[in-house]
């Protein structure tokens, strides 16, 4: 047994950097201590939900290796791109007790959301509290194919990283924010959390400070500078559409952005295009101290990382 604060680690993956954190404490008390990125080559990382995601091995495996060079680094929390699983939401009565006839429905739910077969996906949920009043949990269902996770755990077990828990990026990116956007969207607690990184654009949506929607998009071309505005513009709409086919988007009053490399102009065109009141998310936005030593833009890199090392 162990008494007093201990040091978290969290690993951020990205496709052209691995960003790694550690924070030191909880709660009120939590610090930032360390911040370090290691940029990937073009081509060392290619983010897909049915192929292996680490082209070039070797090189892959020297940029970790510098990323924890002399920082004792060896239990982290890691943060994988959102566009390497699947992900659908569901609302049950109840949730068979049995793990292989839970495996099942979860599967089932995942297949039938993306019209595919998964026999091979590795599954985890969580489940939430419905806000419809009827009995029962809405449950969150994620699927990863077990050789794309088996690749990223192969290359952490090279390097001497154990990892804690692996996650979903914008998942962590909410964990990082989550203090400030619920004390900005109170008392409705019914705004959007936009992603936006190298990797693609997921969009979550609560209800009540619920999760009422989650769409993921993986992208080639990076959703990033001015001339992605139009483009993050008409996922957002595409996104806001289907959610509104079953729910009332009138109740939605707020959309928080953490973005890589956004336009200058994206939050005012999204504030015009959806009347919503938008928040670019930044360092202030962090229940970390020492956060203020980095820039927004930084924080906007290091956020999953954050949010992965805030979790444990």
């Amino acid at each position: 047994m162990a008494w007093g604060p201990r040091v978290r680690v969290g690993l951020d993956i990205a496709p052209d950097a691995l960003t790694l954190v550690r924070v030191h404490g909880r709660g009120r008390r939590a610090v930032l201590v360390d911040h370090r990125v290691q940029p990937l080559a073009p081509g060392v990382l290619t983010v897909s939900p049915v192929e292996k995601n680490i082209v070039n091995p070797e090189a892959f495996g020297r940029a970790l290796a510098a990323l924890c060079d002399k920082s004792r680094v060896s239990v982290c929390a890691v943060s994988l791109p959102d566009s390497v699983a699947r992900a659908t939401l569901f609302d049950t009565v109840t949730l068979p007790a049995k793990a292989d006839e839970l495996d099942r429905l979860i599967r089932w739910h995942l297949e039938k959301a993306f019209a595919l077969d998964l026999p091979s996906s590795a599954l985890v949920h969580q489940t939430f509290p419905r806000t419809d009043g009827q009995p029962g949990p809405r449950v969150l269902a994620m699927g990863v194919e077990q050789a794309i996770l088996a690749q990223y755990e192969d290359a952490l077990a090279d390097v001497g990283l154990e990892p804690r828990v692996i996650g979903l990026a914008t998942f962590h990116r909410f964990n990082a924010h989550r203090s400030s956007m619920t004390r900005l969207a109170h008392p409705g607690q019914q705004f959007i959390l936009l992603a936006i990184t190298m990797a693609g654009l997921t969009i979550l949506i609560f209800e009540g400070g619920v999760l009422g929607y989650v769409r993921i998009k993986g992208t080639r071309r990076p959703l990033t500078g001015g001339e992605a505005t139009d483009r993050v513009l008409e996922e957002v709409e595409v996104s806001l559409n289907a959610y509104g086919k079953e729910k009332d988007l009138s109740q939605i009053t707020h959309l928080f952005l953490s973005a890589i490399d956004p336009a200058d102009d994206l939050p005012q065109r999204l504030e015009e295009r959806l009347h919503l009141a938008v928040k670019a998310l930044g360092a202030k936005d962090v229940g970390l101290q020492r956060i203020a030593a980095l820039s927004d833009l930084e924080v906007a890199r290091a956020a999953a990382a954050l949010g992965a090392a805030m979790e444990g």
